[in-house]
């Protein structure tokens, strides 16, 4: 903004999308967006900020889980193989080998090739499979700090297979990833905005056009209503009250 570094953070599910630029990547912003007490499923990488949101259920991203063991596992490789930590060339292989496994059976409750039923008598087994790969304390430093969030209950542990049992999850935020893009692209291309005002704007607008393609609506149509009609036309236009 104006020079200044800023975020672009980004809430949303298939239905709404909300971005908002600020200066600060903390969590006031986070709670901010979502609240103290969000009533949803959070979906989001391991960034320390969204735990200050008291959610309802939490899933943590497994694509993020999956390359920082493939990180690890690379490192190790490029050591000379007599001075390798082998425990933890195993630790970070079988990790992948689970979490990649778990993101397939995310896809197949997605397409419906696996009910939630069966979904939930697979966790058990799941979780016995991670207690096996993280039960042994690693001499490689970045491995053994990996084993020991995975096995965090406030950090990553009880929000690995969330998505095994809640409608509507990803095992991953590759939703909020490919979101993220275009205003991203955006901003290289511009390098971003000049002002307060103009930060609001470029939240408000591309919040109201990605909203309007989710729900099936034509964009063009919901802009004339929302510039041409009074705020309750506008509202009616784009949000279905429930109640």
């Amino acid at each position: 903004m104006d020079g200044q570094s800023s975020y672009v953070w980004y809430a949303g599910n298939d239905q709404v999308a909300m971005f908002h630029i600020d200066p600060s990547r903390g969590s006031e912003v986070a709670t901010h967006l979502l609240g103290e007490h969000f009533q949803g499923c959070l979906v989001t990488d391991g960034y320390a900020a969204y735990n200050a949101v008291g959610a309802a259920s939490r899933q943590t991203c497994l694509a993020h889980l999956i390359r920082k063991a493939k990180e690890i596992a690379e490192e190790i490789a490029l050591i000379p193989e007599p001075q390798q930590d082998k425990q933890a060339l195993r630790f970070c292989k079988g990790l992948r080998r689970a979490l990649c496994k778990a993101c397939e059976l995310g896809g197949k409750l997605a397409d419906g090739s696996l009910s939630l039923q069966r979904a939930a008598r697979l966790l058990p087994h799941l979780y016995s499979l991670i207690d096996i790969i993280c039960s042994t304390r690693l001499a490689y430093p970045k491995a053994e700090k990996l084993r020991q969030r995975i096995l965090d209950p406030k950090r990553v542990y009880l929000y690995l297979f969330t998505f095994m049992t809640t409608p509507g999850v990803d095992p991953t935020n590759n939703h909020s990833e490919r979101t993220l893009r275009t205003p991203v692209i955006f901003r290289k291309i511009c390098f971003g905005t000049r002002s307060d005002e103009g930060a609001v704007s470029h939240s408000v607008l591309p919040s109201l056009l990605v909203t309007t393609q989710r729900q099936g609506q034509d964009p063009i149509a919901f802009f004339h209503t929302l510039f041409t009609s009074d705020t309750a036309s506008a509202q009616e236009a784009l949000f279905n009250d429930s109640s």
